[in-house]
C-alpha cells in the first residue's frame, strides 16, 4: 500500500522535481484527485456500519465523525427489527414534532446537525440503533513515522511493542507495517489498522498480528496514513497530479499519457468495486466523461 510519504515520493518521481515546491503542489493535486474520485461513484469500500443506544425520552443521537450519508437504519426492540423512514423535509418533521410523542415503535428519522432523531421519542432505554453510512473523506498530510523499533508483536495478539518509539493517539486510524526479512524477530510485511495506543511504546492492532512472533526484537517498522481507495488502485491520483503537472508544464505528450493511465485504472476500479445495487448515476461531483473506444473491457 502507498502512504501519504509514499504518494508524494511517487509524484516527485513521475514529474522528476522533487523541489518542496513541487512536492507541496502534489499533495494538493493528489488530495483534490482522490476526493474527486471517491465521490465520483457510491464506492461500496467507504459503507462503514455504527450503533447507537435509545434512552428514553431522547430524540437526536450523535452519528460518527465521519458521517457523510446515510445509506440504511433500523432499530431493533427486543427481537423486532423496525425500519423507520427517512423525512427529508424539516417542516414535515417540525408538524409531527408539535406535540411530543414516545413510543417504541419508531416510524420516522431525521437527519440534522450531524445527529439522528427518531419520531416517536423512544420511550425505552437499551434498544439498539444500527446504521450504516458512506464515511467523509479527510485529505492526508501525515508523513510516515519510523522511530524506534518494534521489539514485541505476537501471533495472534493484537498488542504491538517498540522500542525508542513515541507513539501517540494522533496515531490510530493509521496503518502499521514490521519490515518482512528471512531473519528471525522481524515482521512479515503486511499493514494493520492502528485501534488505539496505549502508551508512548504500545499499541493496539485492529485484528490480530499474523506473522511470525517477535520476541525481544529490534525490527524496523513503518507507520503511515493511507487512502481509502483500495490498494491496487491507490496511484490513480498521483497519475491525475503528474497529468496535471505536465499540463502547466505545457508537456502535451506526458500529460496524455498519464491522463490514458488514470482513465485505464478508473474503470479498473470501476468494474472491480462498482455495487450493482447501486444508481449508476454519477455522484454530487462529475467524474471525466471517457470515451468508450480507447477501452475494450466491457463496462457494463
Amino acid at each position: 500500500m502507498l502512504t501519504y510519504t509514499g504518494l508524494r515520493n511517487l509524484y516527485g518521481d513521475l514529474t522528476e522535481d522533487e523541489s518542496s515546491t513541487n512536492l507541496t503542489l502534489g499533495d494538493t493535486l493528489i488530495n483534490l484527485a482522490t476526493q474527486r474520485l471517491l465521490s465520483s461513484f457510491h464506492w461500496p469500500f467507504l459503507v462503514r456500519s455504527g450503533t447507537a443506544t435509545t434512552v428514553a425520552s431522547q430524540q437526536f443521537y450523535d452519528l460518527p465523525y465521519n458521517f457523510k450519508k446515510l445509506t440504511s437504519l433500523y432499530i431493533t426492540v427486543s427481537s423486532t427489527r423496525y425500519v423507520p423512514r427517512k423525512i427529508v423535509d424539516s417542516v414535515f418533521w417540525d408538524e409531527l414534532n408539535a406535540t411530543t410523542q414516545t413510543s417504541n415503535i419508531p416510524q420516522y428519522y431525521f437527519i440534522f446537525n450531524n445527529q439522528i432523531g427518531i419520531f416517536p421519542i423512544p420511550a425505552s432505554s437499551g434498544n439498539t440503533i444500527t446504521f450504516r453510512y458512506r464515511i467523509r473523506v479527510k485529505d492526508l498530510s501525515l508523513a510516515d513515522y519510523t522511530t524506534g523499533t518494534i521489539t514485541t508483536a505476537t501471533n495472534g495478539s493484537a498488542t504491538i511493542t517498540g522500542s525508542g518509539t513515541t507513539f501517540t493517539a494522533k496515531m490510530a486510524g493509521s496503518w502499521l507495517r514490521i519490515t518482512d526479512s528471512n531473519t528471525a524477530n522481524t515482521g512479515d510485511g503486511d499493514w494493520y489498522e492502528i485501534s488505539s495506543v496505549t502508551s508512548a511504546t504500545v499499541l493496539v492492532l485492529l485484528k490480530t498480528y499474523a506473522g511470525t512472533s517477535i520476541a525481544a526484537g529490534s525490527a524496523v517498522y513503518t507507520i503511515g496514513q493511507i487512502s481509502e481507495l483500495p490498494e491496487n488502485f491507490q496511484q490513480l491520483p498521483v497519475y491525475k497530479a503528474a497529468e496535471q503537472f505536465y499540463v502547466k508544464e505545457q508537456k502535451i505528450d506526458r500529460s496524455r499519457e498519464f491522463k490514458r493511465m488514470y482513465d485505464e485504472g478508473f474503470i479498473e476500479m470501476r468494474n472491480e468495486f462498482f455495487s450493482l445495487s447501486d444508481s449508476p448515476v454519477l455522484g454530487d461531483i462529475d467524474s471525466e466523461v471517457l470515451n468508450p473506444n480507447l477501452f475494450p473491457r466491457n463496462i457494463t
